[in-house]
């Protein structure tokens, strides 16, 4: 269950990247608009990024308790 969560996660997390990346070529700096889609763009790379180290601590420590 928990890899199908951070699967979800991490395609929420590309769908807000590509989505506001696309929209901030076409939207003019300064708008309301571009401060938003900026921010959304923040929060999908940062939502990533979360689920990116989850990812990688949970394999660490997985493959410690497997050592030991």
């Amino acid at each position: 269950m928990p890899s199908q969560m951070g699967r979800v996660a991490l395609s929420w997390a590309a769908f807000l990247v590509l989505a506001s990346g696309v929209l901030l070529l076409t939207l003019t700096p300064g708008t309301p608009e571009f401060v938003v889609t900026l921010f959304t763009l923040c929060l999908g790379l940062l939502l990533g990024l979360v689920v990116v180290v989850g990812v990688v601590l949970t394999r660490r420590r997985e493959k410690r308790e497997g050592g030991s």
